[in-house]
């Protein structure tokens, strides 16, 4: 079985990044997609390598996850400097670009699942349900990812197609991922319903499910409203929200609760598959032994959690936080202040004052001889939980009006965290509720790679944003022209041009490639 999809993924990869013509490879040991897809069995091996592949998209921090993460020092580390500073000749070079390759060798699975489906036999409704609904929310994953990263993007047309491809535009790629998450959702059952091929319960929450589409939808539709000023959007948005958090919808969404306490995020959510955790990218040793830095927090930790490092080896890492930012950011008696950051009350641990993180906590170690090496931490990549719902609901309500609604949203957050209430926080403004949203979110997903798409939400860039210095210098000075012609997506990488006369690249970025 496993050499007959090894052969099926040679196929689709050559049709889609080119041979010459998938036309002239001929089938060996005569395996066609015909003699694969017979029964569940093999439904279930083409989804396993699907999430497989689907971990691997998410295995690194991406260039604008680096460009949103809030730090007061890059280290030793010049092409983050380049990436988070938006430098066209690092960003546009060959060896440099961020690729969108992996994106497309997902969204080519599910296209052949989605050609071939049809020709298993003796499968129950039910369980034919669970694959189609695994499917579409992974292809609604990708193309969500495509829209806010690239903005125009391909939208594949099955896994026979092999002509050149034109892009679409942002607009259509971001309702193609509209479509399929909401056909998950129609599909899928809740968490708690989710069988594997034997019916036993799937613990993982990488897997679909009717509350991580709701999820997915509520953030889609938060992106459309705020980036094509879509009012119905947002509503949409805000009444997904609402299948996640009001108890009416808990029978058939899942049940999802809030960490109790800002510990609790720390011990539970940021591990595995905790009740706040809605979508969660799987990670093992054998993952982490490739990509140790697989999430934005990860770039700051060092002692103690790294327990063979010392308080002074954190000047070494790429990016710090200081304590005095620390301190400004949350209030004394906010509880993430002393739960996010080891000892933050004790000053002057290590030469310049940086402060310690430590809302991850369980490291991976390798044994190598006598010695002992840091592999990576011993947890999940955090997609979306429920506190980013309640934020994110909070945020599309205030931009609809809808103040009441948005501040009991914050203050839910707030009280469990114990900080002021709304609006008498310390850095609450008169007037700006979404500033208030938008800090709090800072706050309690902080290094979990919301910030820049937090940012390009609600404006906070270029020359006529409403509060300056959220992402670097390079987005202050963008101009109403440059964010128009595509500055906050990137460019399209190199390889998509080969042999494709009808790719283009986008307009900002064209004007900066030598």
């Amino acid at each position: 079985m496993k050499k007959i999809f090894v052969y099926i993924w040679c196929l689709i990869s050559c049709g889609f990044y080119g041979c010459d013509s998938i036309l002239e490879m001929e089938p060996k040991n005569g395996v066609t997609f015909d003699h694969f897809f017979r029964n569940e069995s093999d439904l279930d091996v083409l989804l396993r390598q699907t999430e497989a592949d689907m971990r691997m998209l998410f295995a690194g921090v991406s260039y604008q996850e680096h460009m949103g993460i809030k730090t007061d020092r890059v280290y030793n580390a010049s092409d983050l400097e380049k990436i988070r500073n938006l430098n066209p000749n690092y960003l546009t070079a060959r060896f440099s670009q961020q690729q969108w390759r992996k994106h497309y060798n997902v969204l080519s699975l599910t296209d052949l699942f989605f050609d071939n489906y049809t020709k298993v036999k003796d499968i129950s409704v039910k369980r034919l349900n669970f694959y189609k609904g695994q499917n579409y929310f992974i292809r609604a994953v990708c193309y969500f990812t495509l829209a806010r990263t690239w903005g125009d993007a391909v939208i594949t047309k099955g896994s026979t197609y092999i002509e050149p491809y034109a892009k679409s535009s942002a607009l259509a790629v971001l309702d193609t991922a509209i479509a399929a998450a909401k056909e998950a959702f129609q599909l899928l059952p809740s968490y708690e319903r989710l069988r594997d091929i034997n019916n036993k319960k799937l613990i993982s929450k990488q897997y679909g499910s009717k509350g991580s589409a709701a999820g997915l939808l509520a953030h889609l539709y938060a992106w459309k409203g705020a980036i094509f000023n879509d009012d119905a959007a947002l509503q949409q948005a805000v009444e997904w929200a609402d299948r996640l958090i009001e108890p009416q919808y808990k029978e058939e969404v899942g049940t999802y609760e809030l960490a109790k306490n800002a510990e609790e995020v720390c011990t539970k959510v940021m591990g595995r598959n905790s009740s706040e955790g809605i979508f969660e990218i799987e990670v093992n040793y054998t993952d982490v032994s490739f990509y140790g830095n697989f999430f934005p927090g990860s770039f700051f930790i060092s002692y103690p959690v790294m327990r063979n490092s010392g308080a002074g080896d954190i000047v070494s890492r790429c990016y710090g936080l200081k304590r005095s930012t620390v301190n400004d950011m949350y209030e004394m008696a906010d509880q993430r202040r002393t739960a996010y950051f080891y000892e933050i009350d004790i000053p002057n641990q290590n030469p310049i004052d940086l402060a310690y993180l430590y809302k991850w906590r369980e490291p991976m170690y390798e044994s190598v001889g006598e010695e002992i090496h840091f592999d990576g931490m011993d947890c999940n990549r955090m997609m979306l939980r429920l506190a980013d719902v309640y934020l994110l609901r909070a945020e599309c309500a205030a931009k609809l009006g809808h103040d009441a609604q948005a501040i009991a949203d914050l203050n839910t957050i707030r009280g469990l965290r114990g900080a002021t209430a709304f609006p008498n926080g310390p850095k609450d403004q008169a007037g700006d509720l979404l500033w208030s949203i938008f800090l709090e979110r800072e706050k309690e997903l902080l290094y979990e790679g919301h910030r820049y798409y937090d940012a390009v939400r609600n404006g906070y860039y270029g020359v006529n944003g409403k509060h300056k210095g959220v992402l670097s210098a390079a987005f202050d000075h963008l101009s109403e022209e440059e964010i128009k012609n595509g500055a906050l997506y990137l460019p399209v990488p190199e390889g998509a041009f080969k042999n494709n006369d009808r790719m283009i690249q986008n307009t900002y970025w064209m004007s900066k490639i030598k």
